[in-house]
């Protein structure tokens, strides 16, 4: 049976006009401006330039290029805060809840490492901003959010706006690197015919609303996006999956990018007539270039010859 998948995006995903970087414990986050306005975004209407851009992040992390504080503060200008807080979290409600059971936060070890932390600790991580005494009477909005509301579907949605959404919630940037980098170096490393790397706690779209009712109707289904990191790793998954793939890096700037022809092996003409020059200077001065960038003389074909002839007379 063929099947239709859909992503949609929440009506209750949000981005600031204006996010800052400032540090909290020596630490550097970001997260919005104090004069920001707040507007809905609906994520899956440009998840490919998400997607790239993200990946394209990745790769000066990779590659350890500057990365330029405006960089990042436009990319989340754009596309808002990742969502680490809920993604992380192992318990769907845990703000319920009085631990949280959290993955591996920083993405070091390849393997699901789980750790138990308190609810007001663990808020405090992403809401460095807030005292013990806001924290806790966040957590009472929320249990009170809970119990008034009537349905499950919309829970998740809710209490979002006052957690990931919230004009407070911060993201440390450390934590936005590891993640970027790591889904480009598992893009590079399967491009290079190596296998997907076993486990990818990185990889991990948590806490999914799904609508199963359209299969009856109209036989799709869908997936309800609530954040932006949900959206990232669906999406990669689906692109990397698919029997062509299209998801690819330039074989000159390296870059990410969603090719329109399969065959594709570069993101851009300039990149390719770039690639071309290089290759022709290369072939006429008899030069190649490894990957570490070093020029290497190539013998003439003469030379060559007249070499090969001397070592078979010395070594007959």
């Amino acid at each position: 049976m063929n099947i239709n998948l859909k992503l949609e995006t929440s009506e209750l995903c949000y981005v600031y006009s204006k996010y800052k970087i400032t540090k909290f414990n020596n630490k550097e986050y970001i997260l919005p401006e104090g004069n920001a306005t707040k507007k809905k975004i609906s994520l899956t209407e440009q998840i490919n330039d998400i997607l790239v851009d993200t990946l394209n992040i990745g790769k000066k992390v990779f590659y350890k290029e500057t990365i330029e504080q405006t960089e990042l503060l436009d990319y989340f200008a754009k596309y808002g805060s990742f969502g680490f807080m809920i993604d992380l979290a192992i318990n769907k409600y845990f703000v319920l809840d009085n631990k949280v059971a959290i993955r591996d936060a920083f993405y070091i070890t390849d393997k699901e490492t789980i750790d138990f932390v308190n609810i007001d600790e663990y808020l405090k991580i992403f809401l460095p901003e807030l005292n013990k005494r806001e924290i806790n009477g966040l957590i009472k909005k929320c249990k009170d959010i809970a119990s008034d509301t009537n349905s499950e579907d919309c829970l998740t949605s809710i209490i979002n706006q006052y957690l990931i959404y919230s004009e407070h919630y911060a993201e440390p940037i450390d934590l936005v690197l590891n993640y970027v980098r790591s889904l480009y170096k598992n893009l590079i490393l399967t491009i290079e015919h190596k296998p997907l790397t076993m486990k990818l706690p990185f990889l991990s779209a948590n806490h999914l609303t799904h609508n199963l009712e359209d299969l009856y109707y109209n036989n799709s289904f869908g997936f309800t996006i609530n954040y932006l990191k949900q959206a990232i790793d669906i999406y990669y998954g689906m692109q990397m999956a698919q029997d062509v793939r299209l998801l690819k890096v330039c074989n000159y700037c390296d870059k990410a990018f969603i090719a329109k022809n399969p065959k594709a092996e570069y993101d851009t003409y300039n990149c390719k007539n770039k690639a071309n020059v290089y290759k022709s200077r290369a072939r006429s001065s008899n030069i190649i270039h490894t990957e570490t960038g070093i020029a290497v003389k190539i013998p003439s074909e003469e030379f060559s010859k007249e070499l090969l002839k001397g070592l078979k007379k010395k070594y007959k």
